[in-house]
């Protein structure tokens, strides 16, 4: 990775608290102490007890005075620990979704590795970086699960598995549920931005709601250049969809059937509610027209992502009513994810990426 690669390195939270020990050691007073001990106790709780008691220890020793004898402080480097760099890091949610996922890159269902009880997936993409790749060379790929609903487990998730993997763009991918009128079922979108529509203000008479937004930043420029109208699109969908086993083909899809897929032009929005009623997801519409979809996970998610460049891929499984079922869930996720890989694959350019034959620049 070149000092000018544009790679952002997340640092763990053993990193981050051996450092603090280290220099609490060299720090005995003053305000910066005690920040370092607010900092260290909020990433100490986000790792297993065990792993944190050496840790614990040494910076109960930073309080202990030095003995007539003792040797000179001991430095406390951040533990090696094999974390992975990879290209992309796709989570799903549910079961369905992770199954649709490996199917999509042809993955097996075996795991390649497991980390706190978390399965982990491995795979590689071609790519063209719009054409600049001659020959295509090959994206590396991590899949895993987040296995519950709800934008904290998602948040967490990402957290817990930044420990492990370093990537360049982190993939949200699965279903959704759509606004009846505006979707229909298996169409693809990759949303601009997503709205919490949970926060706001409980008055005596009324609730005021305040949603929050979460906003992508520089890989917008790159998944602007993405047409989905494209004709290398098309054919891929429709080739998932021929090829879609018969227990997974909802009975209703049309034998002609050709999704929509949406990109940058619309917003999910995304709270702990599970949309059954039919009537929240049309009401959030009302209050913004770029609303069509809706989620669980979603904000926490890029809420957590918030310093990285990451992508929300969602195919449309329901509408959000009393009478939605499970019949388009694996299809609406694989559609999802086949729009992400032929974006990937396509359209986008890593960071650092040199081209072939082309001087790079030094610092």
């Amino acid at each position: 990775m070149s000092p000018r690669s544009p790679r952002r390195r997340r640092e763990r939270a053993e990193e981050s608290m051996a450092s603090i020990a280290h220099f609490l050691h060299r720090q005995p007073e003053g305000i910066q102490r005690i920040l370092m001990m607010r900092d260290y106790a909020s990433r100490a709780s986000t790792i297993p007890p065990r792993e944190r008691a050496a840790f614990d220890v040494t910076v109960v020793d930073s309080f202990l005075p030095p003995g007539p004898d003792s040797s000179p402080p001991r430095r406390h480097p951040a533990p090696v620990e094999d974390v992975r760099d990879v290209d992309i890091l796709v989570l799903t949610v549910q079961p369905i979704e992770l199954r649709a996922t490996l199917a999509a890159l042809g993955i097996e269902d075996r795991p390649h590795v497991v980390r706190r009880n978390r399965p982990y997936y491995h795979a590689e993409v071609p790519f063209t970086a719009a054409g600049l790749a001659v020959p295509p060379a090959d994206l590396t790929v991590a899949v895993t699960l987040i296995g519950q609903a709800y934008g904290l487990h998602a948040q967490h998730a990402v957290d817990e598995i930044s420990t492990f993997y370093r990537a360049n763009v982190w993939v949200l991918a699965g279903m959704a549920a759509g606004l009846a009128g505006h979707t229909r079922k298996a169409d693809v979108y990759l949303p601009q931005t997503v709205w919490w529509y949970e926060p706001g203000r409980l008055t005596a008479d009324r609730f005021e709601p305040r949603p929050e937004v979460a906003s992508r930043g520089p890989m917008n420029l790159q998944l602007a250049r993405f047409d989905p109208t494209g004709a290398k699109l098309h054919d891929r969908l429709a080739a998932a969809i021929t090829e879609l086993p018969d227990r997974h083909r909802p009975a209703d899809l049309a034998a002609d059937f050709t999704p929509q897929v949406s990109v940058l032009s619309d917003a999910v929005a995304s709270g702990d509610k599970l949309l059954r009623d039919g009537r929240q997801l049309a009401a959030l519409h009302e209050s913004n027209q770029r609303i069509v979809l809706g989620d669980q996970e979603s904000y926490g998610f890029a809420f957590a992502c918030r310093d990285m460049d990451w992508i929300i891929a969602r195919g449309i499984a329901d509408f959000g009513d009393a009478e939605k079922d499970s019949s388009y869930q694996y299809l609406a996720t694989l559609l999802a994810v086949h729009t992400v890989l032929e974006f990937l694959e396509s359209i986008y350019i890593p960071p650092g990426f040199a081209i072939p034959g082309q001087a790079v620049d030094r610092p």
